[in-house]
């Protein structure tokens, strides 16, 4: 209902949402022209939550910043620069404060005496390594977050090759010793699902 009061106590900025609604219709417009498949709304839904920022995070890969010591010094993987949550984030803003997330997707950097990071939002480094490796594991600078990076992919392939072992073995006690993967697809445990505009 527009009521920007109610906007500000939930860390919202109205102009961003009345933007929104603009977007959503265009969308919808095209979506409809085009006759694609348009779902229902699945507001508060985990799944539409994930699918948001899967969204987010292939748009904006280059925007992520990982937390170095625990205390909300945030290095952005891309500048290298240090900084820190915007003061009036929804982060630092709530009581109880929250712990402070480790990895976050940001959208503005503010280069001043205190570097901030704005309309940031937490997400998991498995995202990353699953919607951008192309970036995240060859072409960002070194760092202490693309070490991270890299142990996440190779534990998350080490632990993919163990599940296609276990599914291969009983697979093969179940065939007769048939081959089970035909395909030579690779399995991941990680599936993209698309995110549904709504």
């Amino acid at each position: 209902n527009q009521d920007e009061a109610w906007c500000t106590t939930n860390f919202l900025n109205p102009a961003a949402l009345r933007l929104a609604v603009v977007i959503r219709a265009e969308l919808l417009e095209v979506m409809q022209r085009i006759e694609l498949p348009v779902s229902p709304p699945a507001f508060g839904c985990q799944d539409n939550c994930t699918n948001v920022k899967r969204a987010l995070i292939s748009g904006f890969f280059l925007k992520v910043a990982h937390d170095v010591d625990g205390s909300g010094n945030y290095l952005l993987l891309t500048h290298r620069h240090v900084a820190h949550l915007h003061p009036f984030s929804s982060y630092l803003c709530r009581q109880p404060c929250p712990n402070l997330p480790t990895w976050v997707l940001y959208h503005d950097f503010t280069i001043s005496h205190d570097n901030c990071i704005r309309t940031a939002s937490e997400v998991h480094p498995q995202m990353l390594v699953e919607l951008a490796p192309q970036y995240y594991l060859g072409n960002l600078p070194s760092s202490e977050g693309k070490d991270l990076l890299m142990e996440l992919r190779q534990s998350l392939d080490s632990h993919a090759k163990e599940q296609e072992g276990l599914s291969e073995g009983n697979h093969s006690r179940e065939n007769g010793g048939e081959e089970s993967n035909r395909t030579g697809e690779t399995r991941n445990q990680y599936s993209t699902e698309l995110c549904v505009v709504q």
